[in-house]
């Protein structure tokens, strides 16, 4: 079988080493080229980050369609055990869709988490289409990309320029799990969100900051910002608050 092609730049990539690990999980349609930039400031600080290429993503959306929920799943069991064996201390950290990935991570492995941020991170829609998508993959492969919402023209991300239907119903089941776990997530949790973000409904906020049972929680919201808040405007205040919290939770680097 040939191997798929991985667009430049939208590679996983590890940067750092130490006793502290950040699991970066980035979101649908996406890469982690949309947090290189937070990953570069944290790996400057002495955090271990690792930043895995979920199944389907980076090559095309009709790959990505041929993907289910075990696929990504399986993908960040495998990167959170990968890093939990190098680090002492692990943290997560999920954009969009990703943020669903990383608090299920959460829900499933309380005892092993220092703390998690979510940024954009999406748990629920309230779009009526979602009750269709056993249908809608059925007759339409795909539909317009939802990608790039970024008030910030000077930066944009690597994403699909359509959205795989297929792909969007098993998105869909993973991100209603997270929700219906998020009562066992017990970690430190700082929650980030665009207030003027279009892609993922800024109520997912809310939702993660007040349904999750973690005690030491806190929510930003980002003035400036759309959806890819790790690109936009707020990037900067995205990048210290992440680095603080990580800093104030860690047993490790506030010693």
């Amino acid at each position: 079988m040939d191997q798929i092609e991985i667009i430049e730049g939208a590679e996983g990539y590890s940067l750092g080493s130490g006793p502290v690990g950040a699991l970066f999980c980035h979101g649908f349609t996406s890469s982690p080229q949309n947090m290189r930039l937070l990953a570069d400031y944290l790996a400057a600080r002495d955090i271990a980050v690792r930043a895995p290429l979920w199944p389907g993503h980076g090559t095309s959306w009709q790959d990505l369609n041929t993907k289910r929920t075990e696929d990504w799943i399986g993908a960040a069991e495998d990167a959170f055990h990968g890093l939990a064996a190098e680090c002492d201390e692990l943290f997560l950290v999920g954009l969009s869709f990703g943020g669903a990935l990383a608090l299920d991570l959460a829900a499933r492995y309380p005892d092993a988490i220092a703390g998690i941020v979510t940024l954009a991170g999406f748990v629920e829609t309230k779009d009526p289409r979602r009750f269709l998508t056993p249908v809608i993959r059925r007759v339409l492969k795909s539909l317009p990309s939802v990608g790039n919402d970024i008030a910030n023209p000077d930066l944009r991300e690597i994403v699909y320029d359509r959205f795989p239907t297929s792909a969007a119903h098993f998105m869909l089941k993973q991100i209603k799990k997270a929700r219906l776990g998020l009562p066992a997530v017990t970690a430190p949790i700082l929650v980030m969100h665009g207030r003027h973000d279009s892609t993922v409904p800024p109520f997912n906020a809310e939702v993660i900051h007040d349904t999750v049972s973690s005690t030491d929680k806190e929510l930003v919201w980002l003035e400036r910002s759309k959806h890819v808040i790790t690109l936009d405007h707020d990037r900067e205040e995205l990048f210290d608050r992440t680095y603080r919290f990580i800093a104030e939770h860690s047993k490790i680097l506030g010693s």
